[in-house]
């Protein structure tokens, strides 16, 4: 089964990045279409803690997805401990209502979402354009889409980019457990601990309200994450009341996001492309910018490559500081939290 008309950009996966990069091209009048196999579409639930850059980066509001603002930002190792009063506080978001939110924004635009469509091959056309297989959830049938270009924002198990050949991000595991927070707990505050002999990672506590927060960390593949935010959690005498997990993409400097078929564009953003701050395995803020670089390249005709030097720069940056992070021990972090002068934190009360 074949569908006429041929899209502008086809882009698969309904995530933040894909939702984003639709929202722009569709505003500058490309015709494109979402196309997401999950059906029906229901995001997992996700506490995300995200730099107030969200809201300049946004051309318009989050409409009730901040469930909270947190102005403190404090980080320990050993006995250690450094809190840093943020400028401007990090915003606490939703993860399902934030995506709902680029869906009605993207569909607000002109751009069709497609759910229940798993993508299965891609192949070129002798006119350029790039001939897209799906496979339809509701009645196992197959559809071939016609695009000029497609954006894969399908995340780190990326189909987009087992297709065209490209390098697959590594990726590491988040486990979060939805807490009550303790009675003294300033919501306010939003802490970090490093112990090198539980993860190369953190641990953290994330306020979503005056009184129930997320504690989860980071750990490598190899690790029983589960055992260790259990024992974490009893470290702190906090019960779980639900867990929130998932599998998050990490930089690397050799990923290159970008591809064709044939002569069609195809241009990786998000946790497909690997892009995310390694320091912080965070994603949002740099998926999104991924996802306009991408729209920006497709309307104006400029080479995604050359739009991506900035991003490729902080990534490469951030890739470089957890390099480093690495090499430390616990003592080494001490060292680190205790050389975090005042004129520092200052510095970093901006600078997030």
């Amino acid at each position: 089964m074949s569908e006429e008309r041929v899209l502008d950009v086809a882009v698969i996966g309904a995530s933040s990045a894909g939702l984003f990069a639709a929202w722009h091209l569709s505003r500058s009048g490309k015709q494109v279409t979402v196309f997401e196999r999950e059906d029906p579409w229901n995001p997992a639930r996700r506490t995300l803690i995200i730099t107030p850059y969200l809201r300049r980066l946004l051309p318009f509001d989050l409409d009730g997805t901040v469930l909270h603002e947190t102005p403190l930002m404090a980080v320990a190792s050993g006995d250690a401990e450094a809190v840093i009063r943020l400028r401007e506080p990090d915003l606490i978001i939703e993860r399902s209502a934030f995506l709902r939110l680029l869906a009605r924004e993207a569909e607000r635009a002109g751009a069709t979402l497609r759910f229940g469509h798993r993508l299965v091959d891609m192949w070129p056309e002798a006119d350029g354009t790039a001939v897209l297989t799906f496979q339809r959830r509701a009645d196992k049938d197959h559809v071939h889409v016609r695009a000029r270009a497609v954006i894969g924002a399908d995340g780190v198990l990326s189909q987009v980019v087992r297709l065209i050949g490209a390098p697959r991000p590594p990726a590491v595991p988040i486990l979060q457990a939805e807490v009550m927070l303790p009675s003294d707990w300033d919501p306010g505050r939003v802490q970090v601990w490093f112990d090198r002999d539980a993860s190369r990672f953190f641990y953290w506590l994330i306020p979503e309200s005056s009184n129930r927060g997320v504690v989860g960390l980071v750990a490598d593949k190899n690790q029983n994450i589960r055992r260790l935010l259990t024992d974490f959690l009893d470290r702190l005498g906090l019960h779980p009341l639900a867990y929130q997990g998932a599998q998050v993409a990490m930089y690397t400097p050799r990923l290159r996001p970008w591809g064709h078929v044939g002569t069609a564009p195809v241009y990786l953003v998000g946790d497909a492309a690997g892009q995310v701050k390694v320091t912080t395995v965070g994603g949002t803020v740099t998926g999104l910018w991924g996802a306009w670089l991408a729209a920006r390249a497709l309307v104006e005709n400029v080479p995604y490559r050359q739009l991506l030097r900035p991003l490729k720069r902080e990534l490469d940056l951030h890739w470089l500081v957890r390099v480093l992070l690495d090499r430390l021990s616990d003592r080494g972090y001490e060292a680190l939290i205790r050389a975090l002068t005042p004129r520092v934190r200052r510095f970093l009360s901006t600078y997030t």
